[in-house]
């Protein structure tokens, strides 16, 4: 799980803005607007891994 999120700290997710990105062994397997759409192909695409999933603010997003 740790080399998932550092991979995702480390890539460019300029094209996934505002959508929920899923990473298996260090690739983006599935994107989308919809968490449930995201997860569900990522489930199919990782076999039984568990998906790193994050959403990827937008630039008008504001993070407190």
């Amino acid at each position: 799980m740790t080399a998932n999120y550092d991979y995702f700290m480390s890539m460019d997710v300029s094209p996934y803005a505002g959508q929920w990105v899923a990473i298996c062994d260090e690739k983006v397997v599935a994107y989308s607007p919809s968490f449930k759409d995201a997860y569900r192909m990522a489930k199919d695409k990782c076999g039984r891994s568990k998906p790193f999933i994050a959403m990827v603010p937008t630039s008008d997003t504001m993070i407190l």
